[in-house]
C-alpha cells in the first residue's frame, strides 16, 4: 500500500514537473525532479504563504502545493498565518493580510523634526 502511494505521489510530481517544463519558455532553464515524500495531496486544509520578501501572499489548497511551489519557483515562499490570506481565493495571490493595511500600521507613531 505505501509503495503504491508512494509510485502515485512520484508519477504527480512528474507529471507536475513535465507540465512546468513545457511550458518554460526559457532554453537556459535547467530540469528539476522535486520528490516530495510523505504529503496529502488530497487535502483541502489551505496554507497562506508570503512571495519573497514582498509583501504579496499566495493562497495554496494545501501544504503540498506550497512545498511543490518551493521546489520548482526561483523565489520561496514563507509560510505565514492563514489569516494573511483573507480575500485570496486559492491559487492567487494578493495583499498580505486582506484589504485593510490599518492594523498593520496602528503602531507606527510618526516622527516630527522641527527645524530653526
Amino acid at each position: 500500500m505505501k509503495t503504491a502511494l508512494r509510485l502515485s505521489t512520484f508519477l504527480v510530481i512528474l507529471a507536475m514537473a513535465c507540465g512546468f517544463l513545457s511550458g518554460s519558455s526559457s532554453s537556459n532553464s535547467s530540469p528539476r525532479i522535486c520528490l516530495i515524500e510523505n504529503c496529502a495531496w488530497n487535502s483541502t486544509v489551505n496554507t497562506c504563504a508570503r512571495y519573497g520578501r514582498s509583501n504579496l501572499c499566495n493562497r495554496f489548497r494545501n501544504s503540498c502545493a506550497l512545498r511543490y511551489k518551493n521546489c520548482v519557483s526561483s523565489t520561496t515562499y514563507t509560510s505565514v498565518n492563514l489569516s494573511q490570506c483573507s480575500g485570496i481565493t486559492v491559487g492567487n495571490r494578493g495583499t498580505c493580510g486582506g484589504s485593510s493595511s490599518s492594523s498593520s500600521s496602528s503602531n507606527i507613531t510618526p516622527i516630527i523634526i522641527r527645524r530653526g
